[in-house]
């Protein structure tokens, strides 16, 4: 008999509320009004055009992030090559994500909207790399023969904090030359280091790619909170993993949402997915990181359970993360790509291991809810619980009545309404969201 079949009549009933309160977070978000020229303008302040002669070939690499106006970036960044008489063309720069092929990396490109016709540039994709060097009483370096093979390479990344560790220089560009480039052979021998090589390694790394590789420098967007374009910085390469993107990473740091609640006992996240964030649902937004011989964060929320709910239709069924859940449903279950998964958790070593565990499995979404409230170790009846679409969207959440004291006395956050919370008659929910196929 299989997992499904076991627990279909599985239940432990604990008592729900019946409404929740909607509540509003408002966050200081500055916004770039024009997308497209802040990023045409950062491309010509960052001084690469005039390292690039007319006729030259170059290798653009995007990764695998949800990033706000990503193809309207890319767009403005391929326009400004163009017109420069610049040949470029579009790479995929994600390290071992969407299954490490080629053809799955193009296609996790087209669904955050990068395509040919989309962008004006080809897509060309590869996961064969060289060699490029080697640090110091470190590992080897690597490039994808795509992007070593043009005159120059220009990367496109989102500077934001790391969900593994913490140091001057997390995720942005130079983890992308690193790990993204580096494809999966790459990732891997990087992650082989665990939280040490990510914190020693990206900023001397960088330099060993700027004196010995093509890369010429690379577009850093910042976000705020709303998951909106911030900032957009061109930096030369000599920039990559230095102190320009280490002020950036301090901006990003500052803009960040986070959940306004000291203690939640139980938190509902209705999707995960590598769309959302590396780890599917941001470590820096939950307080777990989950990484063996590496203490938990203590000066984020503490959380006591967590129920996920779904996948991301744009994570293609990867459903690495779902180890930082203490529940998820049989839905979201019968969606993993276990090929994906663990291709993503051995190329992350030790970082993958925790996060790829399979949490407790409940046959709907109801009897998932209900299991995390059992497991929470409070008053049932009095729990603080949380839903959030996901961790990325913290401007709207449900809340339980509970936690309405809390809610009137903080200066982010309104209370907008009500909404029941509801599920059909097979326990999948339909208020406050509908999750029904």
């Amino acid at each position: 008999m299989n997992l499904f079949a076991q627990i279909q009549d599985l239940h432990f009933p604990a008592p729900l509320p019946a409404t929740l309160l909607e509540i509003e977070q408002h966050f200081d978000a500055p916004r770039v009004a024009d997308v497209a020229a802040a990023a045409a303008r950062a491309v010509q302040e960052s001084g690469v055009l005039a390292k690039m002669p007319p006729g030259a070939s170059v290798a653009i690499g995007v990764g695998s992030r949800g990033i706000a106006n990503l193809p309207l970036i890319v767009q403005a960044v391929v326009a400004q090559f163009q017109a420069a008489g610049l040949h470029p063309f579009i790479t995929p720069a994600m390290g071992s994500h969407a299954g490490a092929t080629a053809e799955s990396q193009t296609e996790m490109l087209a669904n955050l909207g990068v395509t040919e016709t989309s962008v004006g540039a080809p897509i060309r994709a590869t996961m064969d790399v060289r060699q490029i060097g080697q640090l110091t009483d470190g590992p080897p370096l690597f490039q994808d023969l795509l992007s070593a093979g043009a005159d120059h390479t220009f990367l496109i990344a989102r500077i934001k904090p790391h969900t593994s560790f913490r140091s001057q220089i997390e995720s942005g560009l130079a983890k992308m030359l690193v790990i993204g480039l580096g494809k999966q052979q790459g990732a891997a021998v990087m992650h082989a280091r665990g939280v040490y090589g990510l914190i020693h390694y990206m900023g001397p790394a960088a330099r060993v790619y700027e004196a010995q590789t093509n890369i010429v420098g690379g577009l850093a967007i910042v976000e705020n909170a709303y998951d909106q374009t911030a900032e957009i910085h061109g930096l030369p390469a000599c920039d990559i993993g230095a102190e320009r993107e280490a002020a950036l990473l301090v901006k990003a740091k500052a803009l960040m949402p986070s959940l306004p609640f000291p203690q939640i006992d139980v938190l509902v996240v209705r999707a995960l997915g590598k769309n959302i964030s590396g780890t599917g649902m941001d470590t820096n937004v939950i307080s777990r990181m989950k990484i063996p011989r590496q203490a938990e964060p203590s000066d984020g929320v503490d959380i006591a359970t967590i129920a996920a709910l779904d996948l991301t239709e744009a994570t293609h069924g990867n459903a690495y993360g779902m180890g930082l859940a203490n529940v998820i449903t049989a839905r979201l279950a019968r969606q993993i790509d276990w090929k994906a998964v663990y291709t993503n958790a051995l190329t992350s070593g030790v970082l993958g291991m925790w996060r790829t565990s399979m949490p407790m499995t409940m046959a709907d979404d109801r009897r998932t809810i209900q299991a995390a409230l059992r497991g929470c170790g409070e008053e049932q009846e009095s729990a603080r619980i949380v839903f959030m679409r996901d961790t990325l969207t913290l401007d709207r959440l449900w809340v339980s009545p509970s936690l309405r004291p809390g809610v009137e006395a903080h200066p982010r956050l309104k209370i907008v309404g009500e909404r029941p919370l509801a599920f059909d008659a097979d326990g999948v929910m339909c208020s406050p969201w509908d999750l029904s196929p």
